[in-house]
């Protein structure tokens, strides 16, 4: 175990109300598990469900990337275990501030529209067997509410961080370009500055994310190279990132294309 004895015990606050589900309900659930299925076939992104109530995984997918050498049983029997194990310390500081912090936003938020929210954010994890960390995207969204409008289910998908950001989480509404971020350092959400792209960044980033170059994206848009590296340049400041393929998961995450 790659934990500290100071770290808090469990990764679900306190402070929160855990949902309250009669156990004939889990009866109800097989037609959110087969979707989820289903799901996974078409991504290369390792999913899994959360359940809130049991404080375990309802379901996890059979893709490597998340099970961390192990079998998807086991993961599932591990539950909030799995984290401890092969998350690091510090990691594992975060993400129960994180994990504080927005079941706090939640709850501020009209019952009717919980379900439209997602959270994101990085962090590392132990491969199994080694102390080789590897960064993940961790991606989480309500599936199912108990009756009280509380977090039952969670739908999760991880897959390999395409920014080397950790320790900063967003929050995201469906059909909107909301944003909300946080650092443990602030301890709290901050709106962010509704970032705008241009038509022609747009262009840049959806040629860019078909393997285009820049003088391939110059002629299909009708600009010089030079117009197109300004391009470049301007979106890698607007999301504040290095590259090209970073600019490709911001703009994609926060549904600016």
């Amino acid at each position: 175990m790659k934990t500290d004895a100071n770290i808090p015990s469990r990764l679900y606050p306190d402070s929160v109300d855990r949902p309250r589900v009669n156990p004939e309900a889990y009866q109800d659930l097989q037609p959110y598990i087969d979707s989820v299925v289903a799901l996974s076939r078409l991504t290369y992104q390792s999913l899994y469900i959360i359940d809130y109530h049991r404080m375990n995984f309802l379901y996890v997918s059979d893709n490597p990337l998340f099970l961390c050498g192990k079998r998807v049983e086991e993961v599932q029997q591990e539950g909030y275990a799995f984290y401890y194990e092969h998350v690091p310390s510090e990691d594992i500081a975060f993400l129960t501030a994180v994990n504080r912090a927005g079941f706090e936003f939640f709850r501020r938020q009209p019952v009717e529209e919980r379900c439209s929210y997602t959270i994101s954010y990085n962090f590392q994890l132990y491969k199994e067997g080694t102390s080789e960390l590897m960064l993940i995207n961790h991606r989480l969204t309500p599936l199912k509410l108990d009756e009280e409008g509380n977090i039952w289910l969670a739908l999760c998908i991880v897959s390999l961080a395409s920014t080397s950001q950790r320790h900063t989480a967003y929050i995201t509404q469906a059909y909107s370009k909301n944003c909300w971020q946080y650092t443990p350092s602030s301890g709290r959400w901050r709106l962010s500055e509704t970032i705008e792209l241009s038509e022609y960044e747009k262009a840049v980033i959806r040629l860019a994310n078909q393997g285009l170059s820049v003088s391939e994206i110059a002629v299909k848009i009708n600009k010089s190279e030079d117009s197109v590296k300004g391009y470049r340049k301007s979106l890698f400041v607007k999301l504040d990132v290095a590259n090209i393929s970073e600019a490709i998961a911001v703009a994609t995450e926060h549904r600016l294309l």
